[in-house]
């Protein structure tokens, strides 16, 4: 006699629940749902569910911490995250907490039954996490910070105008001024009601002095951006003056490419001298062979940013190696084991997560972190399923990179 397949369908709006209900009834599975996650744990309590089936935005207990709750209590059971405030962050984070696929809202009956069907038959598999890097993932505050763009256009405009920094809505406050976004204390409360320059403009007048203010003045000192510009003095420091007196404001020099090589071969003869007249100290076998760096790869065609990395992580006593090829990236994988690996999704000749793969497949046991300017949920939930311990988007800043290099060594240790 053939059981009937049980699902359960977690989800704070009734509605959903009750749509991806009848969805999955057409295909003979036996649908159950709850509209909050502790509600759900008392019902997987009394019965077993082959599938959760979970929204990550919910009041109270998220889906992240009930996905930890469940695969922790019932490991068989199998888990989708579906979410209206998609991210990469928390795609990632899903996935090493042991869901089978993340579906960002909305998705067709059809996507979802494909999902579920996959899930179902074994042809989704959990990422290779251990307990130690599972731990570590911080699973509170999932959907800080979220796109109000995105809110308004499945919840409503009216909606997304009440929210805070969670996606719960704020009670009206006294003096608050909708223009601005914020309590005004100088304005509203004197005249009760949103200055007139704001209402005319649509703009908070205060908002609009600090645009100004930010236009004035270009920073390029704290993101490492997909291309230049970087900051002046460091690109001054690995290119040299004269590459730096022909850049413009959007990071294109127009000194000929083969003009700039030649400085670069000038510098590379005379760090090449400096270093030939350094002098030598003999250092014990068994000393070398205890290499006192964090061996770091950097894989990334884009020189200048990789170039970026290799000089903040060095600060922090990292020995990073840059491949900017193919077959660069082939070779250092090939030559030696590398303690943490940062890859860049868009390598010229790379085809998809062709180059991941392999590092997976080569060097199972080396952390890699993912860095790329062109995010997507589809690389993000593939990436996390190919063991990856981050997935930062550019631009991000040197702390952001640090943090990243730093965890994945604690997780490696």
């Amino acid at each position: 006699m053939e059981t009937t397949t049980k699902i359960m369908v977690v989800d704070d709006e009734k509605q959903i629940c009750q749509n991806v209900k009848k969805i999955l009834a057409k295909n003979d599975y036996e649908v159950s749902y709850a509209i909050s996650a502790k509600e759900a744990l008392d019902k997987m309590a009394k019965e077993a569910f082959s599938l959760l089936i979970s929204d990550v935005v919910m009041p109270g207990m998220n889906g992240l911490e009930l996905l930890k709750l469940v695969k922790d209590q019932w490991p068989l059971t199998k888990v989708i995250m579906i979410t209206a405030y998609a991210s990469t962050d928390t795609a990632v984070k899903a996935v090493k907490l042991g869901a089978l696929d993340y579906m960002p809202k909305p998705f067709t009956p059809d996507e979802l039954r494909s999902t579920v069907e996959r899930a179902l038959a074994g042809e989704l598999v959990e990422a290779p996490v251990t307990e130690k890097e599972r731990e570590a993932i911080n699973i509170i505050d999932v959907d800080i910070p979220f796109d109000r763009d995105e809110v308004a256009k499945y919840a409503g405009e009216d909606y997304a105008a009440t929210l805070g920094p969670s996606d719960m809505p704020m009670p009206v406050l006294e003096y608050f001024c909708d223009v601005g976004g914020r309590v005004c204390l100088d304005v509203f409360m004197k005249l009760g009601h949103t200055c007139k320059k704001g209402l005319k403009t649509g703009k908070c007048p205060q908002d609009q002095k600090k645009v100004a203010a930010k236009a004035k003045a270009f920073d390029a000192k704290t993101l490492i951006g997909i291309d230049h510009p970087f900051n002046y003095e460091e690109v001054a420091s690995i290119t040299g003056p004269e590459y730096v007196l022909n850049l413009h404001r959007d990071g294109m020099s127009f000194i000929p490419y083969e003009e700039l090589k030649s400085y670069e071969e000038l510098r590379e003869d005379v760090a090449r001298l400096a270093e030939k007249k350094a002098k030598i100290i003999p250092i014990r076998e068994e000393v070398m062979e205890e290499a006192p760096y964090k061996n770091v790869l950097v894989i990334d065609d884009e020189v200048g940013i990789s170039n970026n990395i290799r000089k903040i992580l060095s600060k922090k006593d990292y020995h990073v190696d840059q491949a900017i090829t193919k077959d660069e990236a082939y070779e250092r994988i090939e030559g030696r084991a590398y303690d943490v690996v940062l890859l860049d999704l868009k390598i010229s000749g790379i085809k998809g997560l062709e180059l991941l793969k392999a590092i997976h497949d080569k060097r199972p046991d080396t952390p890699v972190i993912i860095i790329t300017g062109y995010g997507s949920i589809e690389t993000a939930v593939e990436s996390a399923r190919l063991g990856i311990v981050d997935y930062l988007q550019k631009p991000f800043t040197p702390d952001q990179i640090r943090d990243a290099t730093e965890k994945a060594f604690r997780l490696a240790a």
